[in-house]
């Protein structure tokens, strides 16, 4: 493993990678040619995806005092118009939603899963929910928007609402300044994209039927290059194949660099729909996300059997690493692999508080090192290999009807 050769594959990728955009598909080509020249035999595997584009966003205070902020309505929000009552709505609980038909509602939360249908009854012309820290600096924090996702809109017959997102910041100052009127425009759309998969196989020399999956994604959020989440994790899962393509285990590998994490595990849920046939080879799924991070500390976090929890912590003791080991949902690409039945290692590297950051612009080069790299990659590689050389796994094909049920209400709680 080489920490510094990870590195360099970050920097290759240290650009914006939202999946169904060009920059996911410059993703899907690098990685691709990395695969090949490895002598693997790989390939790009392109799926659908449901999107939208926002022509126009404007938010206009009106009353008690007039200013223009700068405002993104999430991508397949419900098109408006029109000047209303604007009333701080709070947490949305259904005393804040009394009256609100027709009104601009300013929400602390975001619109999601729990408050979405409480929103839709109110029948308010649009959301406001705040984005980013009341600190941020404008200059440096653009806004980032996001999207109503399917998964969510489709408990509710696909009714739409419109959510627009703006700066804590600006949030605050209309409420500490009691804005009560404003004009809104939104113009949306709804767009059908191509997201990518990219997809490397190396056989099996004893037990060529008996596959370990290994996921990473490949996008990123708007605006982030996504260095640390989650480019780091796809170098480490391409490090480890750069090592069985030498070292052919007695198990087969499948590795899968996923796009569309970030919009609701759409690359993972794709393959798993996908290749049912080769999914029932599948005795486990190794997910990296996260890695890189000079400060903070490794984990190891299992969906499925206690017997891989209590194998992991084992492995990982022996050779003196400190590693983070539970039983747990893990927020990735594992989940719907779990939901198959096929149990899920998540391994990575969680960044320390305030020295480390996902999801926005700061999640950049400079807070990656190889290093950190190179320790997440040798704990990863000595788990693997020893599950993929191994005579007999140490743990059963199974996710308990228990754990299952936990992975059902995260993703629908999470509305992924």
């Amino acid at each position: 493993m080489d920490g510094q050769r990870m590195f360099e594959l970050i920097e290759k990728l240290n650009f914006v990678r939202v999946s169904g955009t060009p920059g996911e598909e410059e993703a899907a080509r690098i990685l691709l040619q990395e695969c090949e020249a490895l002598g693997l035999d790989a390939c790009i595997d392109p799926f659908p995806e449901q999107d939208g584009e926002i022509a126009e966003t404007a938010l206009e205070v009106t009353k008690p005092y007039h200013k223009v902020y700068e405002a993104s309505a999430l991508r397949r929000s419900a098109s408006a118009l029109g000047e209303a009552r604007v009333i701080y709505a709070e947490d949305a609980l259904p005393a804040n939603l009394v009256d609100a038909e027709g009104a601009i509602l300013i929400i602390n939360t975001a619109a999601g899963r729990k408050n979405y249908e409480a929103l839709l009854k109110a029948r308010p012309l649009c959301i406001l929910q705040g984005e980013g820290d009341a600190l941020d600096d404008p200059n440096e924090m653009p806004l980032m928007g996001g999207m109503l996702r399917p998964t969510l809109t489709e408990k509710f017959d696909d009714q739409r609402l419109c959510v627009i997102n703006l700066r804590k910041r600006d949030l605050l100052e209309m409420i500490v300044r009691g804005a009560s009127e404003a004009k809104v425009k939104v113009v949306s759309r709804d767009v059908e994209l191509t997201g990518r998969n990219v997809s490397a196989y190396i056989k099996g020399t004893q037990y060529p039927d008996e596959i370990i999956a290994f996921t990473a994604h490949m996008d990123s959020v708007p605006t982030s290059p996504g260095c640390y989440d989650n480019a780091a994790g796809s170098a480490v899962m391409l490090e480890l194949a750069r090592y069985f393509a030498a070292h052919p285990p007695k198990r087969s590998l499948r590795f899968i660099w996923t796009g569309g994490e970030e919009k609701g595990l759409l690359g993972s849920k794709h393959y798993v729909s996908a290749h049912a046939d080769e999914l029932e080879k599948v005795c486990l799924c190794v997910n990296l996300d996260l890695a890189g991070s000079p400060a903070g500390h490794e984990f190891a976090i299992v969906t499925g059997p206690e017997a891989l929890t209590h194998h992991v912590d084992m492995l990982v003791k022996e050779e003196g690493y400190a590693v983070e080991t539970r039983t747990d949902t893990y927020s990735s690409d594992c989940l719907p692999f779990a939901l198959k039945g096929v149990p899920a290692l998540s391994l990575g590297r969680f960044g320390a508080p305030g020295m480390s950051y996902i999801h926005c612009n700061r999640d950049k080069l400079a807070y990656v090192s190889a290093p950190a790299l190179d320790k997440t990659g040798r704990i990863a590689l000595l788990i693997v290999s020893r599950l993929a050389n191994a005579v007999m796994l140490p743990f059963e094909r199974k996710v308990s009807d228990e754990m299952r049920k936990k992975v059902e209400d995260y993703m629908d709680q999470r509305a992924i």
